[in-house]
């Protein structure tokens, strides 16, 4: 932690040549000791047998079917006892493709550093408890009423004591829960920290008394951040993350954009073709984990987009930015005319104004339809379905019919994540 209270105030130049040499170190460990990597890094590998990341982009970018189908060879069994220990995971198939990977103790303790940092940027104390509101592997263990009990949320203050609860409880219960816990930091997904918020009364919210929520595991809408600030009275620290490399990037709790959690992580934006977008343009998140040495995952396309931005941070950290993370690339729309769009999140400020809802989903069902589906929020204005239609065909596509359709929930997808945005529409083969 005290390392990377200096890391993150390098100069750029210097901070650069660090991550370089946990890359070339991380590339040096795949080329020899696992066999996927042997010819994808035989161009980094010169002559005289040294690590040379001159040509870093002629590296295949590694898409998710591909490590699922050949899981087996990205993995090592054994490594030297400082990497720590070896433990296997599953994904939850949120993506639509499982993967099986193993992460070695580095992982896990570099992701609690950054977690650690994160809630030192929001001056949140880690003696102090957290409620962790998530999906989990061993759900049974952590099923309502009482959920589980351990300590250490933060390494910086191993007493501290954890509450986890599984993310399928109902909303209801939830509140309740955190009632008897009295935990002062809450962590959750966006989808269900709003949900939360949105049932919970004025006297509840003084008597819990949360002073900051992690949001984890889904991208942060405005929406999500007003209720949490009206209703519970706090604020959201955003962390962007993915199971199978760990914490990718924290949210800058002067200026609202994510600062790439670089000692951990290399974070390339790049367009269909691999090569790194222009700043303020979307393109898809490519990652190299630093610390993975049991699963390296090295150009690692995860199926999200991103905005990276050139512009250094008023705040004064040199860690890169990202101006925007808009979450899976399934969330681009496609339309008979080639053309694709990706809904914002400003979009759906918009929309509300339209339709009141407590929650939304656009969903386009082939080229000419999409449908909106939403959780109405009855204690607002009458809903301008009109309007609404009129809008998405400005934003979206002037070609474009509009379902509205009233649902009492929204579906979350597998391992219990929320998307807002999501296309049906498979490309034409060419």
């Amino acid at each position: 932690m005290a390392a990377l209270g200096q890391t993150e105030w390098l100069p750029k130049q210097k901070l650069e040549q660090y991550q370089r040499s946990l890359v070339a170190r991380v590339v040096r460990h795949a080329y020899d000791n696992v066999p996927f990597y042997r010819e994808r890094l035989a161009c980094l590998i010169g002559a005289d047998g040294a690590v040379d990341l001159a040509r870093w982009d002629e590296v295949p970018v590694l898409r998710r079917k591909e490590a699922a189908a050949d899981s087996a060879r990205m993995r090592v069994t054994q490594l030297p006892d400082y990497y720590g220990p070896i433990v296997d995971y599953a994904t939850t198939g949120s993506s639509g493709v499982p993967l099986d990977f193993s992460a070695n103790g580095m992982v896990l303790t570099t992701s609690n550093a950054g977690l650690t940092r994160l809630a030192a940027w929001f001056g949140a104390d880690t003696s102090k408890p957290l409620a962790r509101i998530r999906v989990y592997r061993d759900a049974e263990e952590i099923r309502y009423p009482e959920g589980a009990t351990s300590k250490g949320w933060s390494r910086a203050s191993p007493e501290a004591e954890v509450y986890d609860l599984d993310l399928l409880t109902p909303t209801d219960r939830q509140l309740e829960w955190l009632m008897r816990r009295r935990a002062p930091y809450l962590m959750s997904s966006a989808s269900n920290l709003a949900g939360i918020a949105h049932i919970m009364s004025p006297a509840q919210a003084r008597a819990l008394n949360i002073k900051l929520v992690f949001g984890i595991a889904e991208t942060i809408t405005a929406h999500a951040r007003e209720i949490v600030a009206q209703r519970m009275g706090a604020r959201i620290a955003g962390i962007y993350s993915c199971q199978e490399v760990g914490h990718i990037a924290h949210e800058c709790p002067q200026h609202g954009h994510y600062h790439v959690f670089a000692e951990n992580m290399l974070v390339e934006i790049l367009d269909d073709a691999s090569r790194p977008t222009p700043p303020g343009e979307l393109g898809q998140v490519v990652l190299t984990s630093l610390y993975n040495y049991a699963t390296p995952f090295i150009r690692y396309a995860i199926g999200d987009v991103a905005v990276r931005s050139d512009e250094p941070c008023p705040c004064g950290r040199a860690l890169p930015v990202l101006a925007e993370v808009h979450g899976r690339t399934r969330s681009g729309f496609l339309f008979r005319d080639g053309t694709r769009v990706w809904p914002r999140f400003w979009h759906a400020r918009k929309m509300r104004a339209f339709v009141p809802f407590r929650e939304f989903q656009l969903v386009q069902t082939d080229f000419e339809t999409v449908e909106f589906r939403y959780v109405p929020d009855e204690k607002e204005s009458p809903a301008d379905f009109a309007g609404l239609r009129n809008f998405i065909a400005t934003h979206l596509h002037a070609s474009v019919t509009t379902r509205i359709i009233a649902v009492p929930e929204v579906e979350k997808g597998p391992g219990g994540k929320f998307e807002h945005f999501i296309s049906l529409v498979t490309p034409p083969r060419a």
